[in-house]
């Protein structure tokens, strides 16, 4: 049976983690330089022709930005409206659902016939509450334009697409319930600003209680051309545009009560707290660290901690993704930011990790903060960390969109109109000491939230003993008393004892012992998709297990007893020697008969008002039931490209076949989603040394 999980762990791993690094290289350095080995030298900022946008306004106060670019028929056009975020309270929630409604009617259009066109015109059109995005030709542009205009400005909210959307966006909200990272974000987003607009979630008894009228009056207030600007980049004429901007945004008033809310300050706690969420089932760890942000792009530092935060942990190669992943192998990524949203923002450092090593990341994380504050950056390389945001600035401004987001960021942030004119110059006259002293003003973990979402048996110990002050809260932010997790059972139990409950519970030991062979068959869905797992095994050693999704063959293992391969995709692989060791002690009916030898019991852990206890192979924890003793979930460690990661598989609804229980539903979480595993058959004694010829 485990090694039914470990494939369908395999499943799961292959299609939804995967991880590469990038190599690049200068040829043209290499070729004109005699040492191969040595850095070319660094050239001075490149200069930079600007191609200026047109810029017209409407009566309405709508701006219009266009920038022409005729070497394809085609056109993009963003409606970015700049609404000042406001608190909904207990409607929030209305700004997701009327995202979801804009583009399903308007006064003039069915949902079905604006789609229908949309298509006849081979665009691409979405529209939000912050606006909407249109690619089409150019010579259909106008037509598209209309048409999305027309959802946007005269939506028909009708209350049938409105329950429906509703509905969509609850059972969303209880996907996300079993989500270590969703529940992570949620708190962090609500502790660290507080009662900033920004701090307000949505969640499902909120969604719940808003009504269609909720929606129109946000959609009252978010739509104003007062803070409204059409980006428009492509094959048009600038004077076209704005005689259709004329036609299609003429009638678009003003809000009679626009938003005018004083926005509260976003507090630092004042010294460093743990705020953790117990996600008692959770696989991974979630961490984040977190403090307000007061880097704006109109800062004059603003170039200095572009590149501090590159080196921090913007790039791959930076502090904390060449720390946590590429030294530790704890992760498959580490990234930091500084938010510079003129409203309000965080800077924010985050990674996923196993539980198991969740505290050893917070202390390397928060070394990592400190490092860059307290050590000088190594010339070399800041000087590589500038070349690449030159280089790749130079590129982006290849692309007429990059003109069209300067012009709009100039407007937003009200920054100077050389803004972008002298960026280089700017980035190029950075040094290690500058980088240094914006570390210091505007990088604060002495002040800095941890929020730690995972399994708090595993990882709260950990923490306690690095000094940390631990508190506790729900998914959503609420406090809450610390989880009752490690419990003391009476006896002096052994693992071997828990192993003995365990074979009693399923049927007993000796009748387990005179099973030489099964065959079972678990059938399930992946993201749509039929997914079936078959194993046979026979005594002492021998098995075959294969994995098949929409009835092909996704993977197999093959193991006589002696030799073995394992195949993914069509591609087959020999088992290496360690392998075939591996396989001689785990292939067998009951793979739980070897944990006699190599399992101790851990721990003892109360999860969900049941206490279990905790064996562990090494690689693999295995949680017993302390009542019934049967096996209610593992937890394995599996290594890919170099790091580990840990995969959850429960067992539940035991029933007897022959005489012998087997779990008849195996679950596996897949993201926010769950695999849901049923047993199809299970035959015993059935095959002989013929199957493994």
């Amino acid at each position: 049976m485990k090694k039914i999980i470990y494939l369908l762990s395999l499943v799961i791993t292959v299609s939804l983690f995967s991880c590469g690094g990038q190599k690049t290289t200068n040829e043209t350095a290499m070729k004109e330089s005699n040492d191969i080995n040595k850095m070319p030298e660094a050239g001075p900022a490149p200069k930079i022709h600007f191609q200026k946008p047109i810029v017209y306004t409407l009566d309405n106060g709508m701006k219009i930005i266009v920038v022409e670019n005729h070497k394809l028929p085609r056109v993009t056009a963003n409606l970015n409206i700049d609404t000042p975020p406001f608190n909904l309270n207990d409607k929030k929630g209305a700004d997701d659902l009327l995202s979801s409604m804009l583009g399903t009617g308007s006064k003039n259009m069915s949902k079905d016939d604006f789609n229908e066109k949309v298509d006849f015109y081979g665009a691409r059109v979405n529209l939000n509450e912050g606006g909407f995005y249109i690619n089409s030709l150019s010579k259909f542009f106008p037509e598209v334009l209309e048409l999305t205009t027309d959802q946007a400005l005269n939506p028909d909210f009708k209350e049938e697409e409105f329950q429906t959307k509703k509905k969509e966006l609850i059972e969303g909200l209880k996907m996300q319930e079993k989500s270590t990272p969703a529940a992570a974000s949620n708190v962090l987003n609500k502790l660290a600003y507080g009662d900033h607009p920004y701090g307000e979630i949505t969640t499902i008894e909120k969604a719940k209680n808003i009504t269609l009228n909720d929606v129109k009056d946000y959609y009252s207030k978010v739509y104003d051309p007062s803070r409204a600007y059409l980006i428009v980049v492509g094959d048009v004429k600038a004077e076209d545009i704005k005689n259709q901007a004329d036609k299609y945004f003429a009638n678009w008033k003003k809000p009679a009560n626009p938003i005018t809310a004083q926005l509260p300050e976003i507090k630092n706690v004042p010294e460093t707290e743990i705020d953790f969420v117990d996600m008692p089932h959770a696989s991974q760890a979630e961490l984040k660290v977190a403090h307000r942000s007061d880097v704006k792009m109109s800062n004059p530092d603003y170039q200095k901690v572009l590149l501090m935060n590159s080196i921090l942990g913007g790039d791959f190669n930076s502090y904390l993704n060449m720390t946590l992943r590429e030294k530790h192998g704890w992760t498959y990524g580490a990234r930091s930011s500084f938010g510079t949203n003129k409203y309000g923002g965080l800077f924010r450092a985050s990674t996923s990790v196993r539980n198991q090593v969740a505290d050893s990341a917070v202390v390397v994380t928060m070394e990592q903060l400190n490092k860059i504050r307290n050590e000088k950056v190594d010339d070399e390389l800041l000087n590589n960390t500038k070349q690449k945001y030159m280089g790749n600035f130079v590129l982006q401004m290849e692309n007429p969109a990059t003109i069209a987001r300067q012009a709009y960021n100039i407007y937003v942030n009200n920054l100077p109109e050389d803004f972008y004119e002298t960026f280089l110059q700017k980035v190029e006259a950075v040094t290690p000491e500058d980088v240094q002293a914006v570390a210091n003003k505007y990088l604060h973990p002495d002040k800095a939230r941890i929020v730690v979402a995972g399994k708090a048996s595993v990882i709260v110990p950990g923490l306690e003993k690095q000094g940390y002050k631990v508190k506790f809260f729900d998914k959503e932010g609420n406090p809450v008393a610390a989880p009752k997790t490690n419990t003391k059972l009476t006896g002096n139990i052994k693992a071997s004892d828990v192993l003995d409950r365990y074979f009693k519970a399923i049927g007993g030991k000796e009748k387990v012992q005179n099973i030489q062979s099964v065959e079972m068959s678990y059938e399930g869905d992946f993201q749509g998709n039929s997914l079936k797992i078959m194993k046979k095994a026979m005594a002492p050693n021998k098995e075959i297990t294969e994995t098949q999704m929409m009835g092909m063959t996704f993977s197999k293992t093959y193991f006589d007893g002696e030799k073995g391969y394992q195949m993914i995709r069509g591609q087959k692989k020999d088992l290496t020697e360690k392998e075939i060791e591996k396989a001689k002690k785990k292939s067998q009916p009951f793979p739980l008969m070897g944990l006699y030898k190599t399992a101790k019991l851990e721990r003892t852990e109360n999860m969900d008002g049941k206490d279990y206890f905790v064996l562990s192979d090494g690689k693999t924890e295995y949680y017993f039931d302390a009542k019934t003793g049967l096996l209610n979930r593992t937890v394995e460690n599996i290594e890919m490209n170099g790091q580990t990661f840990s995969q959850v598989t429960q067992m539940k609804d035991y029933k007897e076949y022959q005489g012998v229980k087997f779990p008849t539903v195996l679950i596996v979480p897949a993201g926010p989603q769950e695999i849901i595993l049923k047993l199809q058959e299970v035959k015993l004694n059935s095959l002989d040394d013929s199957t493994f010829k």
